[in-house]
């Protein structure tokens, strides 16, 4: 099942036109004729998608010597096609910023789902009940975005000038997607490839701790922020740096207090949790959470390229982030090895900020009365972590 999602997620992400940010960002968000574009594009999205999926089935069956994911691939990729067919006004909600009735929506359709799982699980112990808690999922989250949101009813659609303000916007956002979906996954490719695969599993139970508070920003940034940039951009640009400020320094309290909590409390947190296999997980959680403070840094600031919609910065700065990433891992292999390799994962965080706040300083955006003391903080840690 793992598999599966791996699949499906990248093939997601190699085929992102876009289309949600478009209609949060443009002026025309709220135009039937723009929205039913938009609506159109998706649909052809989705069933382009479960076709390639459906194509990708015997392939990866075989290379992985999994017969059943012949069977599997094709059904999960009708998520796809099932999403494909859901609501703009889900996006014309998150530019209303109504931010209650998309909670509850989801929150709703989540626990449905994972119901059906987990009794379905107990019931026939088979995989093909994730898949179907996942199906039901997509297809009530269609349903009720079509039903319970107010907004333009969605009809196929084509409109010319709507079609090429969607592919300006989406053009960059496509590659910078693909990049993107490499840098999250290419510290476990890089580590699989470099060093063991017992290494690689004590790896990933230090990264899904430090990436708790991380995958909230991120959240934070899509679904609240990410819009009222956009808002303020179209309506008070004036307004911008002093709410940017005001937000970042809201999720820099929020991120630097788990930092210290983990720098501090890293290696007893794991040695609670997981037994004598996993105690190298300490340390690498300790100097994860440093290079996590460097990732919050330019995560707070990202947001601000697309609600402007300058998505080719937005890849460039993707891609410097990738190469950093592969290029700091090697040569901390080659210095110390798994230490090294770690050090380097960290250590790509902060060069990466470093291309963002060069660059954010351009647009007069730079904040270093925030950013400075984080550094300092990380300075801080940085020694607690290399001393104890």
């Amino acid at each position: 099942m793992a598999l599966v999602q791996t699949f499906l997620t990248g093939l997601q992400m190699f085929s992102d036109l876009g289309i949600f940010p478009s209609i949060v960002h443009s002026k025309r968000g709220e135009d039937p004729a723009f929205l039913n574009t938009a609506w159109t594009l998706q649909v052809i999205r989705g069933i382009v998608l479960w076709i390639g999926t459906c194509i990708i089935a015997a392939p990866i069956a075989r290379f992985y010597d999994e017969p059943m994911l012949m069977q599997l691939l094709p059904v999960a990729g009708l998520s796809a096609l099932i999403d494909g067919t859901a609501s703009t006004k889900l996006a014309t909600a998150n530019r209303q910023l109504a931010l209650k009735q998309l909670t509850t929506l989801e929150i709703s359709i989540y626990a449905i789902s994972l119901s059906v799982m987990i009794v379905g699980a107990w019931l026939y112990r088979s995989v093909w009940v994730l898949l179907l808690g996942g199906l039901i999922g997509s297809l009530l989250k269609s349903i009720a975005s079509h039903v319970l949101l107010k907004g333009e009813r969605n009809s196929f659609c084509w409109d010319k000038e709507a079609f090429h303000e969607l592919q300006q916007f989406g053009q960059w956002i496509f590659l910078s997607t693909i990049i993107a979906f490499f840098a999250l996954q290419g510290d476990r490719l890089v580590l699989g490839w470099l060093l063991d695969v017992r290494f690689l599993g004590i790896y990933t139970v230090a990264l899904g701790l430090s990436s708790a508070v991380e995958s909230i920003v991120t959240q934070m940034n899509s679904k609240v922020l990410f819009p009222s940039y956009a808002e303020l951009i179209r309506e008070r640009p004036a307004a911008l740096y002093r709410v940017l400020r005001k937000a970042r320094l809201i999720l820099m309290a929020l991120s630097s207090s788990f930092a210290i909590f983990l720098v501090l409390f890293g290696k007893p947190l794991i040695d609670l949790l997981y037994d004598e296999r996993y105690l190298e997980a300490g340390w690498i959680l300790r100097v994860l959470a440093i290079g996590f403070l460097g990732r919050v840094l330019s995560v707070t600031y990202e947001d601000i390229l697309l609600a402007k919609g300058q998505t080719f910065k937005t890849m460039l700065l993707t891609s410097i982030g990738a190469l950093f990433q592969l290029n700091s891992m090697l040569l901390g292999y080659s210095l110390a090895g798994p230490q090294g390799v770690i050090i380097g994962i960290a250590a790509t965080e902060w060069l990466t900020y470093i291309a963002y706040a060069l660059y954010f300083n351009r647009l007069s955006l730079w904040q270093p009365e925030l950013d400075f003391p984080v550094v300092a903080l990380a300075g801080c840690l940085t020694l607690i972590v290399y001393y104890t």
